[in-house]
């Protein structure tokens, strides 16, 4: 365990800026440099945020002794390259998700953080927040009997854009590459819970969806089998707002969680919460909250994993990562044969 972890920031985007103020709060970890697409760009952000330094490029920010980590919250197609370029320098990588836009580009950075022995997550921070372990215990204490059926929707409403990232296919447009993940994930531990295992793989995908006049799925839905029996349905969206409701459906009851991706809707925000519906029952609220902001959870665990080179359950390791890229291929694959 590493007790203080010194971060460097790539890109200067409202993720960038999330990050960068939960880490302003947090007593363990702080940023200390950042690039952007331009000198101008990150020099701007750097003053806005009092850091103390800005490169005027990745190599610039990778040289900097001070860099101990590095945190890429840049479009999904440049992930690869600067993920690559910060594992041979020797940096912890904490990428935003997806860490690649396809399952062979996504094995090429994972044998690269092998092969080098540095450590890289893919960047799912509701993974990392105590509302996981939470939902994960009620499932243990049998709180609504045998789990049969998950529910889980990401989406929002933004006007088309064709030449903005999540329209345009060059960027990595499309619901499922920027929050299809989510849900995804999201089934796949709960189908590994089920199984007694860390995460399970669906062994049948099937999808429908809507693909814009760009070329990009803006809404789109996959259903998942597992071999236990166990089914999901995954729902993203970018132009259509199917909200954030997750549930989950046993036997005897189901829990329903309002917004598990985002607490509260708010990058910054200290407490969630979800209910508990058992037959006979009146309703339990179930509140969780924190001390440190989400993304600051995250940055933190990853100084608690150092020297190891990939985290454990809940967080995302690197079979699960390669796992939920493996559907979302799928699933894009499925919709793009499917829609005209």
């Amino acid at each position: 365990m590493k007790p203080n972890l010194d971060w460097g920031v790539v890109g200067t985007g409202g993720i960038a800026i999330a990050f960068v103020d939960a880490l302003k709060k947090s007593k363990r970890c702080k940023v200390v440099n950042v690039v952007g697409s331009s000198a101008a760009k990150a020099q701007a952000f750097s003053a806005e945020w009092g850091l103390p330094r800005a490169s005027g490029s990745l190599e610039e920010m990778l040289a900097d002794p001070k860099v101990e980590a590095v945190y890429i919250a840049s479009p999904h197609p440049l992930h690869e390259a600067q993920a690559l370029a910060s594992i041979r320098a020797k940096k912890a990588v904490l990428c935003e998700k997806p860490l690649r836009i396809d399952v062979a580009s996504t094995e090429r950075l994972i044998d690269a953080a092998r092969q080098n022995g540095v450590f890289l997550m893919e960047a799912f921070m509701y993974r990392c927040h105590p509302l996981m372990r939470e939902v994960a215990s009620r499932r243990k204490d049998g709180a609504i009997g045998r789990i049969r059926h998950v529910r889980a929707s990401f989406g929002f409403r933004v006007p088309r854009d064709p030449a903005g990232r999540l329209f345009n296919l060059a960027l990595g447009g499309g619901s499922i590459l920027d929050v299809g993940g989510y849900p995804v994930s999201f089934a796949r531990l709960v189908a590994g819970i089920v199984e007694g295992k860390a995460f399970a793989e669906p062994v049948q995908v099937q999808a429908c969806g809507v693909i814009g006049p760009t070329g990009a799925d803006e809404l789109a839905t996959a259903l998942l089998t597992f071999s236990s029996g166990f089914t999901a349905e995954a729902v993203s969206a970018v132009h259509h707002a199917v909200g954030t409701e997750t549930v989950v459906y046993g036997e005897e009851g189901r829990l329903v969680l309002p917004d598990p991706w985002i607490p509260r809707g708010q990058r910054q925000g200290l407490e969630t919460e979800f209910t508990v519906y058992r037959d006979g029952r009146e309703p339990e609220l179930v509140s969780i909250r924190t001390d440190v902001a989400t993304y600051a959870i995250e940055a933190e665990l990853v100084a608690d994993t150092l020297p190891a080179t990939e985290v454990s359950w809940p967080a995302m390791s690197w079979a699960d990562t390669l796992g939920n890229m493996r559907v979302m291929e799928t699933w894009r694959a499925q919709l793009g044969s499917k829609s005209t």
